[in-house]
């Protein structure tokens, strides 16, 4: 079921092994989790060495960022350190993922830890298989996640925009950018930062150029992200 954590209250009992380190941003010392061996240390790396969310775009201030696939908090923590004073939704349905990342945000008073799956509408999926794919299924599934879509997510931020949204969601982009209110919150974006998922998922990024291509953006790659930024943030910033 659908589960947000407030971090700073959160119990953490992890059922299987991880590692603490000292994260250093500005001199501030930082414990993060990880379980070792597994991919989180490729995506600490990533994020924090190889600073793959890192924007081409200065004295831009956002006020809401939506993680989306927010792992083990790595994507959240980062955005946090660069932008103090945003308010960061971090949505991550993997259970395990989940319990590491209410660890690793417990220190940030704007972060708030969503355990849901981003989804076009509000059902039930479960994590299918080893590569954290969701799949729709009924609420009585013993394995039943609640979704929660950008509309929703939007609408309880009390925003009127968001400024950065940050998609690796393992294919459900396909679903979430075909959605019927997709132009509804998709025209309030002003940064996305995606991965997609073809080779999971065949269709992913026909379905993201297909809702994308009614506005101007401006593109560039970071990584393994494709980054595209609204025309208008361009504008406002020169």
């Amino acid at each position: 079921m659908s589960e947000t954590v407030d971090s700073n209250s959160a119990q953490f009992n992890f059922p299987f092994s991880f590692n603490v380190v000292d994260l250093d941003f500005s001199g501030n010392k930082i414990p993060f989790a990880f379980r070792p061996n597994t991919t989180d240390e490729n995506v600490m790396q990533n994020i924090f060495q190889y600073e793959e969310y890192l924007l081409p775009v200065e004295d831009f201030q956002p006020k809401l960022i939506l993680d989306c696939g927010g792992n083990i908090g790595c994507a959240s923590i980062f955005f946090a350190n660069m932008y103090p004073a945003a308010q960061i939704y971090s949505v991550e349905p993997e259970k395990n993922n989940f319990k590491v990342l209410t660890f690793n945000t417990c220190m940030y008073d704007n972060i708030r830890a969503v355990n849901s799956a981003l989804w076009d509408k509000e059902t039930f999926v479960k994590v299918e298989d080893q590569n954290f794919m969701t799949v729709e299924t009924t609420e009585d599934d013993p394995a039943a996640i609640k979704t929660v879509t950008i509309s929703k997510l939007l609408k309880d931020s009390g925003f009127e925009e968001i400024d950065i949204l940050k998609i690796d969601i393992v294919g459900a982009e396909k679903e979430v950018f075909g959605a019927e209110d997709v132009d509804e919150w998709l025209s309030k974006v002003n940064i996305i930062v995606i991965k997609l998922h073809d080779d999971l998922k065949k269709g992913c990024s026909h379905e993201f150029f297909k809702a994308i291509s009614k506005y101007h953006w401006y593109f560039t790659l970071r990584g393994e992200n494709l980054i595209l930024m609204n025309e208008r943030i361009l504008d406002n910033l020169d």
